[in-house]
């Protein structure tokens, strides 16, 4: 504020009294350096510098606040004085209020005796802050609140001695609202959340925890931003776990990412808990308690023009102890990765290096190092309608193992593929609309010769999922113990609806199948194959009319003529708040599920939400959810029940039941009151690629 700025003032009348003192009376307005006042009746003392106001006085400030009273007396070049009982209100819209005293005590300081303060609309107290006294510091962007209790529909539901609190959109330490909740295997559960502010770029979070049924918990959550960058680190820990035979439980969490430079980075994410109980007694989702593994990685990785490197370190917690150590997954101590980068050129020779050293350690295991290298050189061959692709590659193992007689094996094979397509095309019409169709026929023949690997250890290899992809893979074996023996060929077709309007794919089918044209020798557990051909497998996509997604998958065993594997998932999503979703998952003897989840508004303000996860091989529901949430104007009201089964007791008759419910009233401007999950559809929503633009044929689908 300038010294002495000039003051701007208009009234009906002027009355001079003499001694420095003006009188003004009727529609008085005075504008000073940003502030501005009103009144009926206006009263300054130059030599004070005191204005009395009186008669719906409306005083508004450089802080975004206004005050309406019926007297006000203050000085306006300190900005010291007080008002009588009135109300006040943020010009933004964000927040009012009333008081029975408004003392000024300075530019940026206003003291409140007596308030409500709420973030309704004027007329619509649905839910009030009433304190004794409120402090508002628009330098620091800090409300301080004393023996607050937090009214709903003119009913107490809490009260604070003491509350802190943001003005702004700015950080700032202090207490957050608490959260409430009851689950069966905890009981009654209050969370006390205490935000520390510690600098702009890293803050910390202090939640005691209280369980009625287990202790008192503390969880911390440190966060930190720098330049290049950030991190997260979470611990949490329960003293004398009551439903536990008093055992200390704990759980911890580290992640970091940075960027050295543009072209080297690094992450760091490591995990772990104190027993394998610890996520069935304190999470309820399911994807979190049916964890068996932890994992405890660290990698430095360089991303350049030719080459790309990366070093890893990455080790596992095994949760589960009764998990034999021949069946938990190896360390990986170090693991080197180098491969080159390089885009793939058309009508010319491209080159292909990609190469891996690892060590493996795992108790009462063997143990030691493998190096593989796969150098390879094609010939991508393309145009509009067609592409022939020859590859000529080699395929290097190499061992040095611990405590064995053969300490170090070695196996080499070469690997020839060729594949080829050929692209159709014809307009089609659909619904009203122009669509270029398109008919794919697709040829891949692959060559490996076979060599005997039963002698070879295993350390991280498995045969993955049958699937589309993996019809043109060079090894039918993940991991890099195993070199597949082939001589085979994929016949595999594709059909894709191309919108013309827009050039976006609303829908593509896939079928194909491997004929065999020699015994597979190399097999896990170690075998001879004989079939003449794979499973047939087929895929199918759609968009239909922005609002339905369709996506699905089959394997189908054309020689016993059975389905081996399928999945569907289907979702309407005709708007942000509404959505539906139904999926089914089924491989034969092993897995048979439906998932069902949905969010739709059904009256006005009210919303349900909703999943069931069943399982039909055991004729169980795994987990569901079922909730309703009320949304006014300036709060929200979530109510939830959530149902899960014990992982450890999915296959038995006395499986373990936990249930939790939650209520949550979020109060619009100030924080959430009560504990709520992660909504149903955030983690049971099935997930859709964006439609593309169709690629032009330029090489393999």
């Amino acid at each position: 504020m300038t010294e002495n700025p000039p003051a701007e003032l208009y009234a009906r009348e002027l009355r001079l009294t003499g001694e420095g003192v003006s009188e003004f009376t009727g529609d008085v307005e005075l504008r000073r350096d940003g502030q501005s006042l009103s009144a009926d009746y206006l009263r300054h003392d130059k030599g004070s510098s005191m204005i009395d106001a009186t008669g719906n006085v409306t005083f508004k400030d450089t802080s975004g606040l206004s005050y309406q009273t019926q007297d006000t007396h203050i000085n306006l070049g300190s900005r010291t004085g007080y008002s009588g009982a009135g109300s006040f209100r943020f010009e933004d819209g964000s927040a009012r209020g009333d008081a029975e005293r408004i003392d000024f005590e300075g530019p940026e300081f206003t003291r409140f005796t007596r308030v409500r303060y709420t973030t309704c609309a004027p007329g619509q107290d649905d839910w009030f802050l009433k304190m004794k006294e409120l402090e508002l510091d628009t330098e620091e962007d800090i409300g301080t609140a004393h023996h607050t209790s937090i009214n709903f529909y003119g009913v107490p539901v809490f009260y604070l001695p003491y509350l802190s609190f943001p003005i702004s959109d700015e950080r700032k330490s202090g207490f957050l609202i608490p959260r409430l909740g009851h689950a069966s295997n905890r009981g009654l559960e209050i969370d006390t959340p205490y935000y520390i502010n510690l600098a702009p770029d890293y803050d910390d979070t202090l939640t005691p925890q209280y369980m009625s049924r287990r202790g008192l918990m503390l969880q911390n959550e440190f966060r930190y931003l720098t330049p290049r960058s950030h991190g997260t680190l979470q611990l949490e820990t329960l003293q004398n776990d009551r439903l536990a035979n008093g055992d200390d439980r704990a759980a911890g969490i580290y992640q970091h990412t940075t960027a050295f430079s543009p072209r080297w980075s690094g992450y760091v994410d490591v995990r772990g808990v104190s027993d394998k109980q610890y996520f069935d007694d304190f999470r309820d989702d399911l994807g979190v308690t049916s964890q068996t593994h932890l994992p405890q990685n660290a990698e430095l990785a360089y991303h350049g023009p030719v080459w790309n490197f990366s070093a890893r370190a990455a080790d596992y917690q095994t949760i589960d102890r009764s998990i034999v150590p021949a069946d938990r997954p190896y360390a990986r101590l170090p693991e080197f990765n180098l491969s080159l980068n390089r885009p793939v050129e058309s009508n010319r020779l491209n080159y292909s290096f990609e190469s891996e050293l690892v060590s493996f350690e795992r108790d009462a295991s063997l143990t030691g190092e493998r190096l593989n290298l796969s150098p390879s050189v094609s010939l991508p061959l393309s145009n509009s309608y067609a592409f022939l692709t020859p590859m000529i590659g080699l395929r290097h193992i190499a061992y040095r193992l611990s405590s064995v007689p053969d300490a170090t094996p070695a196996l080499t094979r070469g690997v020839f593929s060729l594949d080829s397509g050929l692209i159709f095309e014809r307009d089609s019409r659909w619904s009203e609309r122009l669509f270029t169709q398109t008919f794919e026929p697709r040829l891949y023949y692959l060559y490996v010769p076979g060599k005997n690997q039963d002698a070879l250890p295993n350390f991280d290899t498995g045969v993955p999922d049958f699937s589309f992809y993996n019809l043109f893979r060079d090894n039918r074996f993940v991991g890099g113990d195993r070199i597949g023996d082939a001589n085979q060929i994929t016949v595999a077709a594709t059909t894709r609806f191309i919108d013309q309007q827009d050039g976006v794919e609303r829908a593509r089918a896939s079928l194909g199948r491997i004929y065999y044209l020699a015994d597979r020798e190399v097999n896990l557990p170690a075998a001879t194959s004989g079939t003449d051909a794979s499973d047939i497998v087929a895929e199918f996509t759609a968009t239909l009319a922005s609002h339905w997604h369709v996506r699905s998958s089959a394997q189908w065993n054309r020689e016993d003529n059975y389905t081996q594997k399928y999945g569907y998932y289907l979702q309407y999503n005709p708007a942000k708040d509404r959505i539906v979703n139904l999926g089914r998952r089924y491989s034969r003897g092993e897995l048979e599920q439906t998932d069902i989840s949905a969010e739709w508004p059904f009256a006005a303000r009210w919303t349900f939400r909703g999943r069931s996860l069943y399982s039909q091989e055991s004729n169980r529901n795994l987990e569901s959810y079922a909730g309703v949430q009320y949304n006014a104007c300036c709060w929200a009201l979530r109510l939830m029940a959530r149902r899960r089964l014990e992982v450890d007791a999915l296959n038995s008759n006395t499986a373990t039941e936990q249930f939790s419910i939650m209520v949550q009233l979020e109060l619009t401007g100030l924080s959430r009151l009560g504990h709520m999950p992660g909504s149903p559809l955030s983690e049971s929503v099935f997930s859709f690629a964006s439609p593309m633009a169709a690629p032009r044929a330029s090489g393999a689908p």
